[in-house]
């Protein structure tokens, strides 16, 4: 047996933490609700790789593109130069975008829309808060015979907002590092980014958003799901 990675490794198993794979499945079902409207898949920056490969399971016709090596990509290089000559169905870009300069946004949201034929499929990190009260009420306070069974059993309220929001995050967190495809240059719900800023930077670029949606189980990650638009 090969000696394991103990970084690849724990890049693994931090994925598979409840609330992150949580995000996960929203990235497989955002997918296999769309039908047969999607059977071939571009990914962009495969990350752990869970996506590509359940989605590969399920017979879809997938391929990555990304900066690491280690991940095996059908297409290696920084995506904003990398040269990937065919198109499909969609196009996924998961916790990505935020590893570079939002002044290069517009270019890379333009590049996936042109890449795709019908779809893309975005989740990028968000500071937001978040408020969720929840109550599981037993049998013996409900009793149908007074008509309050449907009281029985668990009620959930939950409320996301992003004022005050956070303050930018600090130049000396990212500028000059050699590794400038790894910090957070930005993040939806800091000062400069609302999250409105985002969305309308992704319309710009030739898509319909159909919808977005913060994950219920980690509000930390943001999901897009945008159309192509009809030139």
């Amino acid at each position: 047996m090969s000696e394991i990675d103990p970084g690849l490794l724990e890049e693994r198993q931090w994925a598979l933490e409840e609330r992150r794979f949580s995000s996960t499945r929203i990235q497989l079902t955002s997918v296999t609700d769309l039908g047969d409207s999607v059977a071939s898949i571009l990914e962009i920056g495969p990350g752990s790789g869970y996506f590509s490969s359940i989605m590969k399971s399920l017979n879809y016709s997938v391929k990555t593109a990304d900066i690491k090596s280690r991940t095996n990509p059908d297409y290696l290089g920084d995506f904003r130069e990398a040269q990937i000559p065919e198109k499909f169905d969609l196009v996924a870009a998961f916790e990505m975008l935020q590893h570079l300069p939002y002044t290069d946004l517009p270019a890379t949201l333009t590049k996936l829309a042109e890449l795709s034929n019908k779809y893309v499929l975005i989740s990028i990190p968000s500071r937001v808060h978040r408020l969720e009260l929840s109550i599981e009420v037993p049998a013996m306070l409900a009793p149908r015979r007074l008509g309050l069974g449907w009281l029985r059993g668990k009620h959930s309220f939950s409320a996301t907002w992003e004022w005050p929001r956070g303050k930018d995050r600090a130049k000396e967190t990212w500028e000059g590092r050699e590794d400038y495809w790894k910090p957070h240059y930005w993040e939806v719900g800091r000062k400069s980014f609302p999250r409105s800023r985002f969305l309308a930077d992704v319309e710009s670029a030739g898509l319909r958003i159909i919808w977005h949606k913060y994950n219920p189980q980690h509000t930390h990650h943001l999901f897009v799901l945008a159309e192509k638009v009809a030139s």
